[in-house]
């Protein structure tokens, strides 16, 4: 199962947090040139970072093959402050709405490319779980155009924020997905189980109060 890391159990998981900023480090500086920068330190989050490492096990070593970041809307995040220019107006806010932040999947999994779209499938359905159990209705996140079909096709409803940027290189839209109960169940079919993936649906100590 996938477990939701916070800045509340943060501690719990350095293990595994340390091998997936190595993959956010890996994927959005060595591969993209930094196109979409990172947003946490190696030493640590910022005090509304959520992160899911998808941590394989292989035989008596365990790898993170895939991870997600997702920071609330009520405070800066990268289309607010880094990459502004990718919205029209300003970006949607709200307590509902997330911004989905550096999800990267290893394209180097040792078990091959099935694996990969095993991982990718159940990172996605725990997004959505944690979302719809947390009162999530709406994630917003910069994307490569080309990635907008995928999205449609698995129900997210995405809805651009504004026209396609080229940066660095990479041409890059702005857009909303939408969380329902349609997405959950066409996840859960890519995957061939319909088993929660989610460990539990941990609500960050800061959106309590």
């Amino acid at each position: 199962m996938i477990q939701v890391v916070t800045p509340d159990n943060e501690a719990r998981y350095r293990d595994q947090m340390d091998q997936a900023f190595r993959l956010r480090h890996r994927t959005f500086i060595e591969e993209q040139g930094g196109t979409i920068p990172l947003t946490r330190t190696r030493a640590r989050s910022t005090n509304s970072t959520i992160s899911m490492p998808c941590i394989c096990s292989m035989s008596t070593k365990a790898r993170c093959s895939a991870t997600s970041g997702f920071l609330p809307t009520t405070r800066p995040h990268v289309l607010s402050d880094i990459l502004p220019e990718l919205c029209i107006e300003e970006p949607p806010v709200g307590p509902h709405i997330w911004e989905l932040s550096h999800h990267c999947i290893d394209p180097a999994h040792p078990w091959g490319r099935r694996a990969t779209r095993t991982i990718a499938s159940a990172l996605g359905a725990a997004l959505v779980e944690w979302g719809l159990e947390c009162g999530v209705t709406q994630f917003v996140f910069p994307i490569d155009v080309a990635g907008i079909l995928p999205l449609v096709q698995l129900h997210f409803q995405p809805v651009p924020l504004g026209l396609p940027c080229k940066i660095r290189g990479r041409d890059m839209i702005a857009v909303m997905v939408a969380l329902n109960e349609l997405t959950l169940p066409c996840l859960r079919r890519l995957r061939g189980s319909q088993e929660r993936v989610l460990a539990a649906a941990a609500r960050p100590a800061f959106l309590h109060s």
